[in-house]
């Protein structure tokens, strides 16, 4: 008996792994510090409160119905750390479009990134949106303290392309 519980364990981790491989797990960002050259439309709604709550989960899933007729990527624009703000989070949770001139679902409006910020970016390409972020952030974070940058605590990107193109862009100074 113990000798296929072992079996079945070894079995599951080898599945786990493949599973996370297939998403592109294995993937690595590339990090770059750049000065955005063009503003970035956002059509989405704003939010504050606490990343636990049932609000906040209803937003993403807002601006993923609105993704289809709006045909734009998924991005949020997170106004603070919540890091340091004990789980309380400001933020504008939404699509990036080429198009300003489309009609927005009630409740959308749009917010314009001026161009001109300096970020540091970190992008991957063919890895699952469920698993960038927690590659992404930690790439970008980790630029910013190697390259001995000051980082801005009132800016985060994040943007969910076509084909798993998942980037997030780091505000410094």
């Amino acid at each position: 008996m113990t000798r296929y519980l072992f079996l079945a364990i070894i079995l599951l981790t080898v599945g786990a792994a493949g599973v996370y491989v297939y998403l592109g797990g294995a993937r690595s960002p590339k990090v770059a510090l750049e000065t955005t050259t063009a503003p970035l439309y956002l059509a989405g709604q704003p939010y504050h409160g606490v990343v636990t709550g049932d609000a906040f989960g209803r937003l993403f899933r807002r601006a993923k119905d609105a993704q289809t007729r709006l045909h734009g990527d998924l991005a949020n624009l997170y106004l603070n750390d919540p890091e340091t703000a004990r789980d309380t989070i400001r933020a504008f949770i939404g699509l990036a479009l080429a198009d300003t001139t489309q009609p927005l679902p009630a409740g959308f409006r749009y917010r314009v990134v001026p161009a001109g910020q300096r970020v540091v970016a970190a992008r991957l390409q063919g890895v699952s949106y469920l698993l960038a972020p927690n590659k992404l952030y930690p790439a970008a974070l980790e630029a910013v303290k190697t390259q001995k940058l000051t980082q801005r605590g009132d800016f985060y990107l994040e943007r969910f392309g076509a084909d798993d193109a998942s980037e997030v862009w780091v505000g410094v100074k």
